[in-house]
């Protein structure tokens, strides 16, 4: 039960402290989302006998965010406004990768509560 506790006073924080700063709608990207969960399916359902699903599946969320991230700054450097260093049009893009690696640990914090 603690455990439970525990993680919803993770959300509660995590949440509140994104609200506080910009706003939920602009922490919520599908796409990133999307593919951190699908590394960390593919990595739990990885997992050898005696392995624990869930501990797999938060180092799946870790691994998955930070290919996300480099996925996503891959495809930022390719654009005619990064040729051109245009700031404007970078760090918008760059917040948006910036996501996978925080849905990532904020995942994995979650299931470390849940192991």
């Amino acid at each position: 039960m603690v455990k439970y506790l525990g993680a919803i006073i993770i959300i509660i924080v995590v949440a509140s402290g994104i609200e506080t700063g910009a706003g939920l709608d602009r922490a919520i990207d599908a796409l990133s989302l999307l593919f951190v969960i699908g590394v960390a399916v593919g990595h739990a359902l990885g997992a050898k006998d005696g392995e624990n699903k869930i501990t797999r599946f938060g180092d799946g969320c870790v691994r998955g965010g930070w290919l996300g991230f480099l996925v996503g700054v891959s495809l930022i450097a390719v654009t005619d406004f990064a040729a051109r260093m245009d700031f404007s049009m970078i760090m918008p893009a760059m917040a948006v990768a910036l996501l996978a690696p925080l849905y990532g640990y904020f995942f994995k914090i979650i299931t470390m509560q849940l192991e």
